[in-house]
């Protein structure tokens, strides 16, 4: 059932994020309401496939569309061009024309990557995203950032393509392994950090709670989160002012992930230790006291970390910071706290002073 509707007000098109539990029986309904066709390509991976994939079909079906099933493997590195590529020949083979739908079924990568299939197959072709991890469901699946990834970098390839709706069904969330409800709680961490200063005292008080997927208190982050971001890309949706806070813990979290070959580390992961890192750049400059960078390091500590960074090497994470597209005319540009609740955006960094941040999160993983 429908509890809950977010309407993120983009001006190209605004959209309806439907956020509730067991709301499968309304999708096929939902989707044809919203003026959805008939042919759908359903994308997902294998690990969310043998779970959700052959009911979400067999419920698609009932209401008449034609649906095609792409299944890949699970993990970063299928965000790619060359999955691009497989993905754009099965639906043209399957006759998928420019009133076909593409519907991501899974988590951030299969959003990104499925989002990148609809902005750019026939010039754009309808998305339905249906977020199943906690990660996915409170940041990524809102926004309309979509992308793949390029050896050289994270999400260089990629448009602003908003989805014609994103369905939150939260029961999905029971199947998830601890590793990817910490992967979620990277991005939900961000919005008490940049924006609200209330919600990370409840974090504080709260975060033992999320990490065992209490109902109550994850219905609670996905409300203040999602509506965080339903907020801020309406007032910007291409990133051109006020969006460029959502990177808090991405600078130096984008790099990790890309030193790692998209293998060792995931983008939660990553944001978390990004998270770290930034905050201790931001007390070093005398931004943020020792006090507030205390209380964020000591709730990202809280969060289980099950990712190695002893195979990293610093060098590699600043080469990948390098070819990052927050780096503007070549300068590095961080967003850093100065104090709980509120962001900078800061340029001209010392070189020394990243590398000695990134250093510590090595050391302490």
């Amino acid at each position: 059932m429908i509890q809950r509707t977010i309407n993120v007000a983009v001006k190209e098109r605004p959209y309806s994020v439907y956020v509730g539990n067991d709301m499968l029986a309304l999708l096929g309904p939902t989707m044809r309401e919203q003026g959805v066709k008939d042919d759908v390509a359903v994308i997902t991976d294998a690990t969310v496939a043998s779970l959700y994939l052959d009911p979400l079909v067999k419920h698609l079906r009932h209401y008449g569309f034609r649906t095609l099933t792409i299944v890949i493997p699970p993990g970063e590195r299928q965000k790619s061009i060359a999955r691009s590529t497989k993905i754009f020949t099965s639906m043209i083979e399957e006759g998928f024309g420019r009133s076909a739908t593409v519907l991501a079924l899974g988590g951030g990568v299969i959003g990104d990557l499925s989002g990148f299939i609809a902005a750019t197959y026939h010039r754009g072709v309808a998305l339905v995203q249906v977020p199943t991890t906690l990660l996915a469901q409170v940041d990524s699946s809102i926004g309309g950032k979509v992308a793949v990834n390029h050896p050289l970098g994270k999400n260089m390839i990629g448009a602003f393509y908003q989805p014609r709706f994103v369905w939150t069904d939260m029961s999905v969330l029971g199947t998830l392994p601890l590793r990817e409800i910490t992967c979620g709680l990277g991005e939900i961490v961000k919005y008490g950090v940049i924006v609200d200063a209330p919600f990370f005292e409840w974090l504080e008080q709260n975060v033992d709670k999320v990490l065992g997927i209490d109902n109550e208190a994850v219905m609670h982050v996905q409300a203040t989160c999602s509506g965080i971001k339903a907020r801020i890309t309406s007032e910007d949706e291409k990133e051109t002012g006020i969006r460029v806070v959502l990177n808090f813990g991405h600078t130096i979290g984008h790099a990790l992930e890309a030193a790692g070959g998209y293998r060792l580390i995931k983008h939660g992961e990553g944001v978390l230790l990004g998270m770290i890192a930034e905050s201790h750049i931001a007390r070093e400059l005398g931004m943020l006291s020792t006090e507030a960078h205390d209380r964020i390091v000591a709730l990202i500590r809280r969060i289980p970390l099950k990712c190695s960074v002893s195979r990293l090497r610093p060098r590699d994470i600043i080469d990948a910071m390098s070819r990052d597209k927050k780096t503007v005319s070549g300068k590095k540009r961080f967003v850093l706290p100065d104090r709980v609740g509120h962001v900078e955006v800061v340029e001209n960094v010392d070189p020394s002073l990243i590398r000695e941040s990134i250093k510590r999160i090595l050391k302490k993983g």
